[in-house]
């Protein structure tokens, strides 16, 4: 399966959401927040926000992790028997907290020692993609992602990174725009074995710190 045929499989156009509906609620919130509906900036907010709501959100439309499984299972490749190699793939990522439906966003690191299957480095992020596309939580969303890759590959190891700022640290609360949240997940052969998780970690430290 190629690169093209999971973005479509992965964007879907949702028709099920009521946009109308949503801009609507989105419209007396503004209300009863005393925002002058009138003013040329905010007229069509309502409606942009409601689309944006509805594309930060598409991760629901793949809450069957069965099917999500075997649909990037399409995308694997055997490995070779004798594979030990630490794969690690990394990137960016974006979503909505949970609690408060502010951003929050960062860089992740995934690395797994392989057992029977490898994965293209190109699906790692489209994983993440999925899961960020959800109201989150930072641990949450790197126990999602883990979970995700144990069910697709069966690795002897895995191990997620997730560093990020939360907005609703800095715009909000303590107000604390140096706030910066670091979470690890490590499984199998990663806990198990001292050196593999330092191996890990070391690659974290070079390739993962906030720039």
């Amino acid at each position: 399966m190629s690169d093209l045929e999971l973005d479509a499989l992965l964007a879907p156009a949702r028709p099920t959401v009521d946009r109308e509906k949503i801009s609507e609620h989105l419209t007396e919130v503004l209300r009863l927040l005393h925002v002058d509906l009138e003013d040329e900036n905010v007229r069509d907010t309502p409606r942009r926000w409601a689309e944006s709501l509805v594309t930060m959100t598409s991760g629901y439309d793949f809450t069957d992790v069965k099917t999500l499984t075997t649909l990037f299972r399409k995308t694997c490749s055997q490995a070779d028997e004798k594979c030990n190699n630490l794969v690690v793939i990394g990137g960016t990522y974006k979503t909505l907290c949970a609690h408060h439906i502010l951003p929050f966003f960062g860089r992740f690191i995934v690395g797994y020692i392989p057992e029977k299957t490898i994965i293209g480095a190109s699906k790692i992020p489209r994983v993440v993609d999925v899961h960020m596309r959800r109201l989150q939580s930072q641990e949450h969303l790197a126990h999602d992602i883990a979970d995700t890759i144990e069910k697709i590959l069966e690795p002897r190891g895995i191990a997620v990174w997730m560093g990020g700022i939360h907005l609703c640290m800095v715009m909000r609360g303590v107000e604390q725009e140096s706030s910066f949240m670091e979470t690890n997940v490590l499984r199998g052969e990663f806990l198990e074995d001292e050196r593999t998780r330092q191996e890990f970690m070391s690659i974290v430290n070079r390739r993962g710190q906030r720039d």
